[in-house]
């Protein structure tokens, strides 16, 4: 009986060990979802709407952690790390080519229907936005983007 009891401990602590995190889980589900290519629906930077021409050839793509996001005819390069365990989610870019490169950029993000929508700080900046907002006062970038058909 008592090493019924022992193997029993056993496997349940095992168990307990090996089971994946759920936050992990979900953001590994978040990630699959960012997969594919998005063409950008609305950004505004400092409370200020983006040209259409500019607005109309930025690109954002995702395979596994890695983006590409191309905007008149400049083009960057990095990861992508997320973490939706928090109350808002959150995502940090690692720049590793562009204007930008050895930058961290900061943000939140929320899925909303088909579209995706951020919200950063702008490239460096440590302190993440903690709300989906830009103004004057914060400089940061909302972006919503849809996946290209």
């Amino acid at each position: 009986m008592k090493l019924l009891v022992t193997l029993t401990l056993g496997l349940l602590a095992g168990t307990l060990v090996a089971a994946p995190r759920p936050k992990d889980e979900k953001a590994k589900d978040d990630l699959k979802k960012f997969e594919g290519n998005w063409s950008f629906a609305s950004w505004q930077h400092s409370g200020i709407p983006l040209n259409a021409t500019s607005l109309d050839s930025a690109k954002w793509s995702v395979k596994g952690d890695k983006y590409t996001f191309e905007i008149s005819g400049t083009k960057e390069e990095g990861t992508l790390k997320l973490d939706s365990s928090g109350k808002v989610a959150t995502i940090e870019l690692r720049i590793t080519a562009g204007s930008d490169e050895g930058s961290t950029q900061v943000g939140i993000y929320k899925f909303d229907g088909e579209a995706l929508v951020f919200c950063f700080a702008r490239p460096g900046v440590k302190e993440r936005p903690t709300e989906f907002v830009t103004s004057e006062d914060n400089s940061n970038i909302l972006v919503t983007i849809k996946r290209t058909k």
